[in-house]
Parts: C-alpha cells; structure tokens; sequence
C-alpha cells in the first residue's frame, strides 16, 4: 500500500513538472496578465488625471495615442472620466510569433463622468462588460499593450472606425 501511496506520488509530482516545462511559457503568461492589469491601472489614472503620460511604461507609443484622442474628446466636453475595474478574468493567452502575445479578457467597468467645471457627476454607469483582446509586443524586454479590439462587435479605443 506504501508503494503504491509512493508511485502516486511520484507520479503526480512528474505530471506537475511536465507542465512546468512547456517551454517557459508559464512565466511568459504571467507576465502578459501582470501588463495588462498595469496597462488598466495606468489608465484609470490616466483618464483620472487627464495625463495620458501614465500610459508610457505599459503602452505603445500608437496604444497610447488612441487613448489620448478619448481623452482629449472628453477634455474639450468639460468632463473627465473615472473608472473603476471591477473585474477581469483572462482568457487564453497565445504567442502567435516572437516577441508578441495576444490575450482575450472579459471584463467589468464601472464608470463616471464629472464635470470639470463643477466636479458633479453628469453620467455614471455601472456593470459595462466588455469582452477584450490585447494584442501586446515584447519591447527592449518588456511586454507593452500594442492594441486593444473589442470582441463584441463594438470598436474598442484604438480600433479602426468601421
């Protein structure tokens, strides 16, 4: 019985290290999740302080630029943007060539739009799913958000207008 207890064991243990060496890719998976949920904090911030700046260590200087653009929309309506990421739950993460990775998330926001002249919330939504797609490239060896597309049909920041 104790041997059988042992083959178990030692079975489940060379399962365990099969799967840890997929070719690194584990570590590589965390890393594209960690950018992306740095990508989503800068950009609350970003949008908070009305600075696209933050979005520099986690952007492409293109990703960044699409987000500029909303921003400065809202600038010029006189309201600024505070978010909240409520939740996000990753997909599958795949690198479909070297140095990028594309990973699909669904994910939940919580929104309000303040008056920049009066700091009243003029819109607030709650619960806005989204299901994304981060396409990011490996930059002087860091991931970056390159692009981000909406998988429901809707143009996400950074998209092509239909």
């Amino acid at each position: 019985m104790r041997l059988v207890s042992t083959l178990i064991a030692v079975a489940l243990l060379l399962g365990g290290l099969a799967g840890c060496g997929s070719g690194g890719a584990a570590p590589e998976v965390s890393a594209v999740q960690s950018t992306v949920g740095a990508y989503n904090e800068a950009l609350i911030r970003a949008f908070e302080t009305m600075d696209m700046n933050e979005l520099n260590a986690t952007a492409t200087e293109d990703q960044a630029l699409a987000e500029y653009y909303l921003m400065a929309a809202l600038g010029e309506g006189r309201v600024r943007m505070l978010a909240t990421l409520v939740s996000i739950e990753f997909g599958d993460v795949v690198f479909p060539a070297e140095e990028q990775a594309s990973v699909t998330t669904t994910e939940v926001w919580d929104y309000a739009h303040e008056s920049l002249d009066t700091s009243e919330t003029v819109r607030a939504e709650q619960g806005v799913v989204y299901h994304l797609r981060y396409d990011l490239v490996l930059q002087d060896g860091r991931w970056l958000v390159d692009r981000v597309t909406s998988l429901d049909g809707e143009p996400a920041v950074g998209d092509p207008a239909p």
